[in-house]
Order: C-alpha cells, then structure tokens, then sequence
C-alpha cells in the first residue's frame, strides 16, 4: 500500500467530516447512565463478516441501562467509565439477543443514542484487589485494533461488509481470544495504521497511544497498573508504508516502554514482528521492496529483543512473543494448523491499495468453497480471525506461567 493512496485515502475521509456527530454534549465525569449497543454477526460462520446491532434490553422489554460516568465531552474519544462488571454486559447482550452460535462474535459497546459512536465501556476496580493480573490493554497498529479507526471514520473504513466490525479480519482478533482465554477484560488503545510515530494528525502512534491511556486512567477509579497485563506490536506500518528508518521505529519502541514503567506498568507482552514479505500485498510490489522490508523487519526484531532482555534484567516482567517463528511455522507446515491455503487473500482482492478497505469484496470461489477459516490471509495484508485465533492460543501458552492470573 502506497503511502500517496493511502493520503489520499484518509483525505477523501477528511473530507466528509469524520469527526462531525450530531450528539448530546456530555459531562465527563459526571453521574449518569448510558445505553448498550450490542454488535453480533447475522451469519454462522466466519466466512461473514458484516455485523447488526440491537439495544440491550431487560427480561420485561425495557432498555437496560449501564450507570457511570463519561471520560469527555467530546464524542469521538471517549470512554464510559462504570463499576458494572464487562461480563454482566456481555450477558445481558446475550440474553437480548437469543444467539447460539459460535461465530456470533457478541461485542458491545456504550452509546447514549441511535447515531452516536461506539465507547468502551471501562470497569472501574475495587478497593481491595488480589495483586493478580486483572485486565488487559492493548497498543498497536491494525493487528489489533477492535474497532478505533472504525469509529473515526463513521464506520465506512474499514467496509464493515467486508471486515468485521472495525477489525482488519473477518472476526477478533489476537488481543480478544487472549482476553478470552484468561477471563480478562481487554481495553484497546491500538489504531489501524498506526506506527511509532503519529501520522496524519490523528492516527496516533504508539507514543500518544500510551500518553491517551495514562490521561484516561486519571477518570478511573481504584486503577493499578500493576495488575494490568499490556501487550504492544507495532513496526509494519512503519516499514511498509512510511519508510521509517530502524532506528526510528526502535527509539519509538523504547520510549513507549520506558513511559509505561515509569507509570508504574510491570506485565507486558511483546510481539515480535512477521516478516510481512509473506503477505499477498507483496504480489504487487517489487522484490526490491519486499525484501527491504523483511530485511527492516529481521532488524528490528533484534533490537525488540536485546530491549526486552534489558528491561527483564532491571525487573520489570517482559514477556517476548516470536512472532516471526510462529508464522514461518504456519507457512512451512500449513496443514499442522488447519490452513488449505497461506499465500492468497480470501477475499476477491488483486491489489494493493487502501481504498479497497472502503469497498465491499465477495470470497474468492477456492475460499467460499473451502471457508475462511481455512486460510491464513483475509485480505491481502491482514491475517484471518482463524490466524488471529492460532497466535492468541500460542501466545496464552507463553504468558500462562510468566505472569499472575
């Protein structure tokens, strides 16, 4: 993906005033009680991307209603911060909407009216915690992101026909099956797009990402970052797209770090790089281009390495995430985990280009006839919620006995 098309890209989007919203001015931090949109997916399986919502309703037929308190007055960066707890949420959304199916993918989210955004809702501690890992939040590019660019561009980007909900798949990804699988909340700062550094003005890089976070959690009550467990990945945007230098994207990479240990974080995974040279994107680009980057990549997954080890040695807990192994192991030996194909999109893309993400795509005939969830690729850049799935469960594995859940 070119940068150019993707500038012009966001500007067409920019254009159309992706931050304007009719919406009732909000009072951060006062009492008050917002409603539950909750988002599922119409189709059985994962071969559907595209999502419906309803309001989450009490057992009688009435609106249920989530009390708490807004972080802002401004619409499209928000947070609804609450003592409900995200399973009774999740529950009630259940209950509404009466749906069994594995890949119904139920997500919710806080919303005070029909045409408003898409908020986090933030469970707010209590007094007396038990020292064990108690939430996950996550900073990152499009790999996950659950949902953040979606909301800033009024959910036309990515096409929510093709991609699920916001996501860069057509289901969670990585960062939800892990919050899945410990019982977690999980809090997503990550952006699609995002590198180390802020680009365009508002696609924040990893830096702001951690600067948000820390403002937001001046709203939230009871917080210790001690018991959050954090997990970073983020570089491919910047080597992809931007033409950022190793040594940028690696100073961005500690600083980022060294902000969230001095604000009192002490669990954090960290994902190394895949070399994206595998992805279909690299179909239509040069092999000059792809093998800059993959060389940009195996640099930089060195540098996250020796950093990593850094910071274990001055006892802060670091786990290091070889994602490059696990997906050459994917690409190697496919059939050990379940993919017919690793080198195709599964969508009917054959190209490069973001204004793709802005159209509606069917399956590819050999996809629809084999299903998704037997390919490693959903478009040509981003991983399947299959894929998705297989990193999370590898990655539990790594972190289960390294860290107190």
């Amino acid at each position: 993906m070119k940068k150019s098309v993707l500038t012009l890209t966001l500007a067409l989007l920019c254009s159309q005033n992706v931050f304007a919203q009719d919406q009732p001015t909000l009072d951060p931090g006062k009492s008050t009680y917002t409603s539950v949109r909750c988002w599922y997916r119409s189709g059985a399986t994962h071969d559907e991307a595209s999502t419906e919502w309803k309001w989450a309703k009490n057992s009688d037929g009435s609106y249920y209603t989530v009390p708490g308190y807004w972080y802002s007055s401004v619409s499209p960066v928000n947070m609804f911060f609450t003592d409900v707890g995200q399973e009774t949420i999740k529950q009630q959304c259940k209950q509404t909407l009466g749906i069994d199916h594995n890949a119904a993918d139920i997500t919710y989210f806080a919303s005070d009216m029909r045409y408003s955004f898409n908020h986090s809702f933030w469970t707010n501690d209590k007094s007396n915690q038990t020292g064990k890992i108690n939430k996950i939040v996550s900073f990152g590019d499009s790999i996950s992101d659950t949902g953040n660019i979606f909301n800033a561009f009024q959910w036309r980007f990515p096409n929510p026909n093709s991609w699920f909900l916001g996501h860069f798949s057509n289901g969670f990804v990585w960062t939800e099956y892990l919050a899945q699988e410990k019982h977690l909340p999980l809090y997503t700062w990550a952006v699609g797009g995002a590198a180390g550094e802020t680009e365009y003005g508002f696609l924040s890089g990893i830096h702001d990402q951690v600067n948000s976070y820390l403002q937001y959690m001046t709203m939230a009550k009871n917080y210790n970052p001690q018991n959050t467990l954090f997990t970073i990945e983020f570089g491919l945007n910047d080597f992809i797209n931007y033409n950022r230098t190793v040594a940028e994207v690696s100073k961005d990479f500690t600083t980022a770090l060294t902000t969230l240990f001095k604000n009192g974080a002490e669990n954090i995974v960290v994902l190394t790089l895949p070399d994206a040279s595998i992805a279909p994107q690299f179909k239509y680009s040069t092999p000059e281009h792809a093998q800059e980057v993959s060389a940009k990549i195996k640099q930089f997954n060195q540098y996250v390495t020796t950093e990593a080890m850094r910071f274990r040695m001055e006892g802060h807990n670091v786990a290091l995430f070889d994602s490059m192994a696990l997906f050459n192991d994917m690409t190697t030996t496919p059939a050990k985990y379940g993919f017919h194909n690793i080198k195709d999109a599964c969508l009917n893309i054959n190209r490069s280009s973001s204004k793709d993400y802005l159209m509606s795509h069917a399956l590819t005939n050999d996809c629809a006839s084999y299903g998704s969830d037997s390919y490693m690729f959903w478009g040509v850049t981003h991983p399947t919620t299959h894929t998705h799935h297989i990193l999370a469960e590898e990655v539990a594995k790594k972190v289960s006995s390294q860290f107190n859940f």
